[in-house]
């Protein structure tokens, strides 16, 4: 599976936009860290994200890509997915979807929400701004 560039250009606009409404500095590490994400189907790790910015980027540090990743998600631009054993990795696909993690191959898949599944839109009063249904292969 690709992302296609349509895909890929509304993903960097949301980024561009939420960057400045949040008054995030736009800098060329920055969007290198989130088009590395914005632009997998494979779900990188911070490794993987770190060695493909270090080669446009030599100075960058592992410290600050973990930091912008910890942002990103903050922010609502990326989701976390927790691997057990293993390193998170990271989705900037926001629709609703699910992930089944093989813990066995190392791999993450994306899954399309069955319809019947419900998904609250408030829980304990407040506003439910993501949900992310993983199953552990």
């Amino acid at each position: 599976m690709t992302i296609t560039q349509q895909e890929l250009s509304q993903r960097l606009e949301n980024f561009r936009n939420k960057s400045r409404q949040e008054h995030l500095p736009l800098t060329p590490q920055k969007s290198a860290i989130f088009q590395a994400i914005a632009s997998s189907c494979e779900h990188p790790n911070v490794s993987e994200i770190y060695q493909q910015v270090k080669s446009e980027f030599p100075n960058i540090s592992l410290a600050t890509v973990y930091n912008n990743l910890k942002k990103f998600e903050s922010l609502g631009l990326i989701v976390e997915i927790p691997v057990p054993g293993e390193p998170s990795r990271y989705d900037a696909k926001l629709e609703i979807h699910s992930h089944a993690v093989d813990s066995a191959a190392g791999r993450v898949y994306d899954l399309e929400n069955p319809q019947s599944l419900s998904l609250p839109k408030k829980l304990f009063g407040k506003t439910v701004k993501h949900a992310n249904l993983i199953y552990y292969l």
